[in-house]
C-alpha cells in the first residue's frame, strides 16, 4: 500500500453524512412492512415494555432466532424518539452510511482518493442497498459490521506497518457482527482471509491478524449473552446453534417459513440490488484481475466470493442474504472508476464502451417495464411481492359498519415510476456522453447525482405500497373500533401481524399461529397462557355473547364465522386484512367511514 495515497480523512466523514442525509430522507413516511419490519420493531417495543433485555420476545413468547444486538439498538432508539417507522429503522439507515464510510476509506487506503470517494458512492447508491439500508431489519446493521470486520483485517493484512489495533478491531467487529445475525459474522471474514493467507502463500501474514487477542475481544463481545441465554432457556443451544445454523445450513431446518431462492435467482438478485453499477463488473475484471502481483484486488474479490460462495452452497438462499458482498464489490468499481478519471482524456477502454452501450440498453428497458408493473399486482413472487390484492368477492353490504382503506391497484405507482426512468436514462445518457468526450470525472458525478435524484423519488413508493405491505392503517382501525381491553385474535403466523402488536401495543391470541418464529417458545413450553386459541376454541368463543374480535387474510373467513354466528360484522378492510366482531359495534363508536 504506498503511503502517498492516505490523504486526509475527509473522505470517510463526509460519505457518511452524504449517506446518512440521502437515506433519512422522508425514512418514517411510510408504515413499517410485514413480514419483516415490524416483527424486529415489535421486538424491540416489548424489549422496552417488559424491561427484558436479555430474552427478545413476540408477543410475550420468547423469540431467540437471532441474537439481539440490532434489537438493542432499536429499542434504544424507540425510547429516544418513540415507537413509530422512522425510529425502527434508524439504526439500519446509520448503518448503511457507516458502511459507505468504511468502504470508502478502505478504497483511498487501497488505491487513492479517487477510489475511496468513488467506491463510497457506489455503495450508497446502489438500489438493493438504498432498499434494505431503510428497512427496520439486522440485515444492514450485519452488513456494516461485517465491512467493519474486513476494513480492520484488510489493514493488516495489506498495511505492512498497518497498527496492532487494526486487526484486534476485526475481531471486535465480528464479535459484533456474531451479535447481530449469528456465528455467520465469523464465517465470512474467516473463509476471505484463510484463502487470502493460502492463497498469496506467505503464513507470516497469520501473525498480522492478531487471532489470539482479536478472538478475546471476539469472545468479550459474543459470549456473555448466549451463555446468559443457554443458561436462563434450556434447549437454547439445540434450538439456535443445531436447528437455527447448522439444520439451516443443511436444508433440515423445523419449521420453514421462507422460500429458498433458486442458485440462478438469488445471483441475478445479487447482481440487481447492485445496480447500475454491477454493469461495471466486467470491466473493473478485465482491468484488474485478482492474483497474487495485486493482493489489494484478490482480497476484494475473496471478500465477494466468501458471501456468495457461501449461500450457493447453502440451504438456506433469501434475496438480501448477499448484502455483505456490495461493500466488497463496490470497491472493486471504485477502483474502476478511480482508475478511469485519472486516464488521460484521449485513452479509451474497449471494456468502458461496451459496458456504456449495456448500461444504455439496460435503461431503455426500464421505460415498457414502468408500464407493465401493474401486471404484477396478482403475482407472488418468492418474499418479493405478497399476495396483496384482497379476495374481489365481497358479499352485499358487508361493509356497511366497516372503516374502509381503498388499496389501489399497482397502477398508482406508474408515475412515480416514470420519474425514476427518466432520471436514469437522462443520468446514463448524460454521463455516457461525457465518457465519450473523455470527462470522466463528470461522467462518475452525473451519474451519482442521477441516481441520488432516482433513489429518493423510490423513497416515496414505499408509502404508496404501503397499503399492500404494512398494517399501519388497519391497527389505526384497530384502535378505533376495538375497546382496550377486549380479546383480539389474530388468524395465523404472528410474525404476518406483528404491525398491530407495534402500533396497538397489545397482546394478541392467535389462531394457527404457534409455528413460525414464535416456535421456539412455543416447544420449549414459554408461552404465556392465551396465546393461542384452536379453531374451536374461537368457534365457541364466537356464537357467545361477549364481544370478541378477528383478524384475518383469508378471503372465506367471513362466510365461515356467519355460519356460525350471524351477527358477525366487518368492522375494518385494509389491504388484504379484514377485521371481523362476533357482535355489530356499539352505537358510541364513531359512524363507518365506508370509502368504498
Amino acid at each position: 500500500m504506498d503511503p502517498r495515497r492516505r490523504s486526509p480523512g475527509s473522505i470517510p466523514a463526509l460519505l457518511f453524512l452524504g449517506t446518512a442525509a440521502l437515506y433519512l430522507f422522508r425514512l418514517g413516511r411510510a408504515g413499517l412492512y410485514d413480514l419483516d419490519e415490524a416483527v424486529y420493531a415489535e421486538i424491540a417495543r416489548e424489549m422496552l415494555a417488559l424491561h427484558d433485555w436479555l430474552t427478545p420476545h413476540l408477543d410475550s413468547v420468547p423469540y431467540l432466532e437471532k441474537p439481539p444486538l440490532h434489537d438493542w439498538l432499536t429499542a434504544l432508539s424507540l425510547a429516544a424518539g418513540g415507537a413509530n417507522a422512522f425510529f425502527a429503522r434508524l439504526p439500519a439507515a446509520l448503518a448503511a452510511a457507516a458502511a459507505a464510510a468504511l468502504t470508502g476509506d478502505l478504497g483511498r487506503r487501497l488505491w487513492g482518493r479517487r477510489a475511496g470517494w468513488a467506491a463510497g458512492a457506489v455503495l450508497a447508491t446502489s438500489f438493493g442497498f438504498f432498499i434494505f439500508g431503510r428497512m427496520a431489519m439486522p440485515d444492514m446493521l450485519f452488513t456494516a459490521l461485517v465491512a467493519a470486520a474486513f476494513w480492520g483485517y484488510g489493514r493488516a493484512l495489506l498495511e505492512p506497518a498497518a497498527p496492532a489495533w487494526c486487526a484486534r478491531f476485526g475481531g471486535a467487529a465480528v464479535g459484533a457482527a456474531v451479535m447481530a445475525k449469528g456465528l455467520i459474522g465469523l464465517v465470512f471474514p474467516a473463509l476471505a482471509t484463510g484463502l487470502f493467507v493460502l492463497l498469496m502463500r506467505d503464513f507470516g501474514l497469520i501473525r498480522r491478524l492478531r487471532l489470539v487477542s482479536g478472538g478475546v475481544l471476539l469472545l468479550l463481545l459474543a459470549a456473555p449473552w448466549h451463555a446468559a441465554v443457554s443458561a436462563a432457556h434450556p434447549g437454547f443451544f439445540q434450538f439456535y446453534f443445531v436447528n437455527e445454523h447448522v439444520s439451516r445450513f443443511l436444508g433440515h431446518r423445523k419449521l420453514v417459513n421462507y422460500a429458498t431462492l433458486p442458485i440462478p435467482l438469488f445471483l441475478a438478485l445479487t447482481l440487481v440490488w447492485f445496480c447500475p453499477w454491477s454493469a461495471f463488473l466486467p470491466a473493473a475484471f478485465a482491468r484488474f484481475r485478482p492474483r497474487r502481483s495485486d493482493p489489494a484486488m484478490l482480497f476484494a474479490t475473496l471478500w465477494a466470493a466468501a458471501v456468495v460462495g457461501f449461500f450457493l452452497l447453502s440451504a438456506a438462499r433469501l434475496e438480501y442474504y448477499g448484502l455483505p458482498a456490495l461493500p466488497a464489490l463496490a470497491l472493486i468499481v471504485g477502483r474502476l472508476w478511480g482508475d478511469e478519471i485519472g486516464r488521460p482524456a484521449a485513452g479509451r477502454s474497449r471494456a468502458m464502451a461496451w459496458t456504456w452501450v449495456g448500461l444504455g440498453l439496460f435503461a431503455a428497458c426500464l421505460v415498457p417495464a414502468a408500464f407493465s408493473f401493474p401486471r404484477l399486482e396478482h403475482l407472488t413472487f418468492y418474499n418479493l411481492f405478497p399476495k396483496a390484492v384482497p379476495s374481489a368477492a365481497i358479499p352485499p353490504g358487508a361493509l356497511a359498519s366497516a372503516r374502509v382503506d381503498d388499496v389501489p391497484g399497482f397502477g398508482v405507482l406508474v408515475p412515480l415510476l416514470e420519474t425514476v426512468v427518466a432520471l436514469i436514462v437522462a443520468g446514463v445518457a448524460g454521463a455516457g456522453w461525457a465518457w465519450r468526450r473523455g470527462r470522466r470525472g463528470a461522467s462518475f458525478a452525473g451519474l451519482v447525482l442521477a441516481l441520488v435524484a432516482g433513489l429518493a423519488v423510490v423513497g416515496g413508493g414505499f408509502a404508496l405500497f404501503e397499503p399492500y405491505g404494512s398494517e399501519v392503517r388497519l391497527a389505526a382501525v384497530i384502535r378505533e373500533v376495538v375497546p382496550a381491553g377486549a380479546p383480539l385474535v389474530l388468524d395465523g403466523r404472528y410474525e404476518r401481524h406483528a404491525g398491530l402488536g407495534f402500533y396497538g401495543g397489545r397482546t394478541v391470541t392467535l389462531l394457527r399461529g404457534n409455528e413460525g418464529v414464535l416456535g421456539f417458545g412455543v416447544r420449549s413450553g414459554e408461552a404465556p397462557p392465551g396465546t393461542f386459541a384452536s379453531e374451536s376454541d374461537l368457534d365457541r368463543r364466537w356464537r357467545g355473547t361477549a364481544p370478541v374480535y378477528l383478524v384475518s387474510a383469508d378471503p372465506d373467513r367471513l362466510a365461515r364465522m356467519r355460519e356460525l354466528n350471524p351477527a358477525t360484522t366487518v368492522l375494518g378492510r385494509t389491504g388484504p386484512n379484514w377485521l371481523l366482531a362476533n357482535r355489530p359495534p356499539p352505537e358510541t363508536l364513531a359512524p363507518p367511514r365506508d370509502r368504498n
